[in-house]
């Protein structure tokens, strides 16, 4: 296992959908995400926290993004968000590495969401009519401070696996992408992929639930 990219995903029991800014986030563990082909310090931050919460039998998850010229114009759900501004999640809840979820949320809190096949043999398959129930997202976006801030929470009923236990281990990624206008796209992640393609299953870190 590679122990560099393990996340502690804790227990947190609250009865709401977490706020931007709930207290709930303030003492959880963060991720930063990195430049997903070398390695190195992006040039805009991005922070992940996540939590699970049995009250509400979910995972929760925010973003904290640096950005200073947002591109985000999409409006319908499963738009190709990932053309312009984004924050991603892949998850595989059963630890296969050519079967497993992808989420999205643009700054305009536009999602998309899907089923992928990834078999080395085969072409990348997207199945675009899976969709999370229950899944609720919203994003905060200050134009003055050059952020916005996507919180996401995802019902265990959308995972096969159902509801986990302690030390239960899911195989997952987290991503950015960033437009910008000058053309100096970037991408970004939680455990680097080595290119800028965030369809590299063997590069999905883990999530431990604690």
């Amino acid at each position: 296992m590679e122990q560099d990219y393990v996340y502690s995903c804790e227990e947190r029991n609250i009865e709401q959908f977490p706020s931007f800014f709930d207290e709930v986030w303030s003492d959880l563990p963060e991720i930063q995400l990195i430049d997903t082909e070398t390695g190195h310090k992006p040039r805009l931050s991005t922070t992940v926290k996540i939590f699970w919460n049995k009250v509400r039998d979910s995972v929760c998850f925010q973003f904290y993004c640096q950005d200073n010229n947002i591109v985000s114009t999409m409006k319908n759900h499963d738009d190709p968000i990932y053309k312009e501004d984004v924050v991603e999640v892949f998850i595989s809840e059963t630890g296969s590495l050519t079967s497993y979820k992808e989420f999205e949320v643009s700054p305009a809190n536009v999602k998309f969401d899907a089923a992928i096949y990834n078999n080395p043999d085969k072409a990348l398959q997207v199945m675009t009519d899976w969709h999370a129930e229950g899944w609720k997202t919203d994003c905060y976006v200050n134009l003055e401070k050059s952020q916005f801030i996507s919180v996401w929470e995802i019902p265990f009923k959308n995972f096969s696996t159902g509801t986990p236990v302690k030390g239960t281990e899911w195989r997952i990624n987290c991503y950015r992408i960033d437009r910008n206008s000058a053309g100096q796209d970037e991408y970004t992640a939680w455990s680097p992929t080595g290119k800028a393609d965030f369809h590299v299953p063997d590069s999905f870190g883990y999530l431990r639930f604690d």
